[in-house]
């Protein structure tokens, strides 16, 4: 380290400084990513459980319809039984 002229000295102190910056940086970025990942994650568990709940409304609106078309049905026959009978009258 004597034998490095001042000019050399500074770019070294330059060089030690970037290194201890970007290692810095390295660190911060590796806890970002961590957060990210715990984040993704936790994002895709609560999508999992919408897509769920969204899957299972869509089978209870599909057996409401079923229902109400067998009602409707249902009442469209009765209507006819007694259109029927009081043509009998």
């Amino acid at each position: 380290m004597n034998q490095l002229t001042a000019f050399e000295r500074a770019l070294l102190a330059q060089f030690e400084t970037l290194v201890s910056t970007s290692e810095t940086s390295l660190e911060a970025s590796e806890a970002t990513s961590k957060q990210l990942r715990t984040l993704s994650e936790t994002v895709r568990k609560r999508l999992d459980k919408i897509e769920q709940k969204q899957n299972e409304i869509e089978r209870f609106q599909a057996q409401l319809l079923r229902s109400f078309n067998t009602q409707t049905e249902q009442t469209m026959s009765l209507v006819q039984q007694v259109n029927a009978l009081l043509k009998e009258r």
